[in-house]
């Protein structure tokens, strides 16, 4: 009689891709936490000069055996470089014999040119409040299984934006604004423009770089009160003299008139039908409306960016489902669709970094400040 052994069962499905999955998730996890931890111990700080490891370990106070494996995770992920330097050392061979020197190759530890431009304080182009708002994000899918049971958070508008501006202004520096701002220039006469506005423009950084450019264009940057403050700070320390704020909020307040060109760019209203009539409206006749946003197309495709988008949300404007949505937008295709019932008729669409898509539209009547160009 055969005896059935149940250790010779074999899984229906195979493990590999559940322990894989598992590996790279976890790995993640740990890449994460060990450049947290150098930018919270200051490590990147300290590695401004070569330092061996024994050396870090000993002017930061850590662990002399945890330190070297620690550096070389770094240097894995890019973000120190390392080189070996020649350590002469004088040794006996045996009692009674002539010192003998011997060569040792000791690692030395510094920062890459990725961590220099991105990591350390004092960089222009520093990443610090980006990386704080990764960490707050962490913090909260930390509490996915509460949410999961109560819902989202809810956060209060003014508090958030005030908390956001920076870690925005820092992202668009590196790239963004520069790409955003020639793509402007180039469909757009902004020579001509005389009056612009920037709605939601939050740090104004756009509002900025384009009156620099056009130190004969007065820019508005239309936000929150609480973020207004800040857009200030922003506008003294470029010394952006024809750049002011309106604070406020455009679903509830009108926008003015005698626009040339009117610029939005990521904000809650960027994909709201009820505020194309009040565009419009405060468009002079020829004057251009240039939204940047990203597509309902390149967020669908992506449920984990879903998720992460609806951990939370406004008291006062819900979120609309898949990422940077709202309940009161549409589709972006819809929208512009939308925009040449109110005179506004699309004369470019140009494709951007990170999914971004930038529209252009111009109001019919007779040309003003803001020819498109040839």
């Amino acid at each position: 009689m055969k005896v059935k052994n149940e250790l010779m069962d074999t899984p229906a499905v195979g493990v590999d891709r559940l322990v894989k999955t598992m590996e790279n998730s976890t790995r993640g996890l740990k890449e994460y936490r060990l450049i947290f931890t150098a930018l919270e111990l200051e490590v990147f700080e300290a590695l401004k000069t070569p330092l061996q490891a024994g050396e870090l370990a000993e002017k930061m106070g850590l662990d002399p055996v945890l330190v070297p494996h620690f550096c070389e995770a770094l240097v894995n992920l890019g973000l120190l470089d390392r080189f070996e330097e020649i350590v002469e050392e004088e040794r006996k061979e045996k009692e009674g014999e002539e010192k003998a020197e011997k060569s040792t190759f000791l690692p030395r530890y510094v920062n890459s040119e990725l961590t220099a431009t991105y990591l350390l304080k004092e960089s222009q182009f520093s990443q610090q409040q980006y990386l704080s708002e990764m960490s707050r994000n962490a913090a909260l899918w930390a509490r996915l299984p509460e949410l999961m049971k109560n819902g989202p958070v809810v956060v209060d508008k003014g508090p958030f934006f005030w908390e956001i501006i920076s870690c925005m202004a820092e992202n668009t520096r590196c790239g963004l604004l520069q790409e955003t701002v020639r793509k402007v220039m180039e469909n757009v006469d902004l020579g001509k423009v005389r009056k612009l506005l920037d709605m939601g423009g939050g740090h104004g950084l756009y509002s900025i770089a384009f009156a620099k450019m056009n130190e004969q264009l007065k820019a508005f940057v239309f936000d929150l009160p609480q973020v207004t403050i800040k857009t200030k700070q922003y506008i003294e320390k470029y010394g952006a003299f024809n750049v002011d704020v309106i604070p406020g909020d455009f679903f509830k307040e009108e926008l003015g008139t005698g626009y040339d060109l009117i610029f939005s760019s990521f904000n809650p209203g960027g994909k709201a039908p009820e505020l194309i009539p009040k565009i419009a409206s405060a468009l002079n006749d020829g004057g251009v409306f240039v939204t940047l946003q990203v597509p309902d197309e390149n967020t669908k495709s992506d449920p984990l960016f879903s998720l992460d988008w609806n951990l939370w949300t406004f008291e006062d404007t819900k979120k609309g489902g898949t990422g940077y949505c709202f309940e009161n937008s549409v589709p972006f295709n819809e929208y512009i669709g939308m925009l040449g019932n109110y005179g506004l008729e699309v004369f470019r669409t140009l494709d951007m970094k990170e999914g971004s898509r930038m529209v252009f539209a111009k109001k019919a009547g007779v040309n003003s400040g803001a020819d498109e160009q040839e």
